[in-house]
């Protein structure tokens, strides 16, 4: 996976250059939002409208930023799959799509979420990618028979390079979610975050809190993608040492 992202890059910062036409990789963004019977019907609402306000004023309007979304309770529906940001009207259109995410009730199924999202960031919908982001808001802890370590695995085995998480009330187990779901380990806690190298964690006493989490992590998030030139830069940099060391060896 960080060998296919490496050679597509490189692909883009020689098109940047030349004046070639090439399709940019994109950021993936994957929400996975608890909407377990614990949630409640009043604080779904405040969440996903926290999450529909966060994207309209945060993500970035010129194709950069690909957004997928997935709700689990007892069961993980892919609701959202690979949408691709392109102007302020598409923008508008994914968050009112957030917007209307309905209330599932029911038990909480880590596994089905993480595998559902695999789905949408991996399954072969999705544009080529330069990073690949997770953010895992939840309640509560696994209640079905899987605890969810195994399907968060193969996220991360497909090419998932962060999963971050919000842990919603007095009702989490923050060392499990630290300690086995966030990505790359260890867990930050404390801000400002050291994303994307460590996976970070935000324990909020509310939905409103979890409001307020969600705007400030799609600041941090939207603050780390390179600056074009910068991508280009490095790409022609990772191409020439590789042409140099071609011909170190050719003589």
């Amino acid at each position: 996976m960080k060998i296919r992202k490496l050679i597509a890059s490189m692909a883009t910062a020689v098109a940047v250059m030349t004046g070639g036409q090439a399709q940019a990789d994109v950021v993936q963004l994957g929400f996975i939002l608890d909407s377990s019977g614990s949630i409640g019907s009043a604080n779904w609402t405040t969440i996903v409208n926290g999450l529909k306000n966060a994207v309209n004023t945060w993500i970035p309007t010129d194709s950069t930023y690909e957004v997928s979304v997935v709700r689990f309770s007892t069961a993980a529906s892919l609701d959202i799959d690979s949408f691709l940001v392109t102007d302020a009207a598409s923008r508008t259109a994914l968050s009112n799509q957030i917007g209307a995410l309905s209330f599932l009730g029911g038990s909480t199924d880590f596994a089905a979420a993480f595998t559902t999202m695999q789905s949408a960031l991996f399954g072969g919908n999705e544009s080529p990618t330069l990073a690949s982001y997770v953010n895992f808001a939840t309640d509560g802890v696994p209640n079905s028979a899987a605890d969810g370590i195994t399907a968060r695995d193969a996220l991360i085995a497909a090419g998932v390079d962060n999963i971050s998480i919000e842990g919603i009330g007095g009702g989490v187990n923050t060392a499990y979610l630290k300690d086995s779901i966030c990505y790359p380990q260890a867990c930050d806690d404390t801000s400002p975050y050291n994303f994307p190298t460590q996976g970070f964690y935000i324990g909020v006493v509310d939905a409103d809190a979890y409001v307020t989490a969600i705007g400030n992590k799609l600041q941090v998030v939207t603050n780390q993608v390179p600056e074009p030139n910068a991508l280009a830069l490095a790409g022609l940099a990772l191409l020439g040492l590789g042409v140099a060391r071609r011909q170190k060896h050719l003589g």
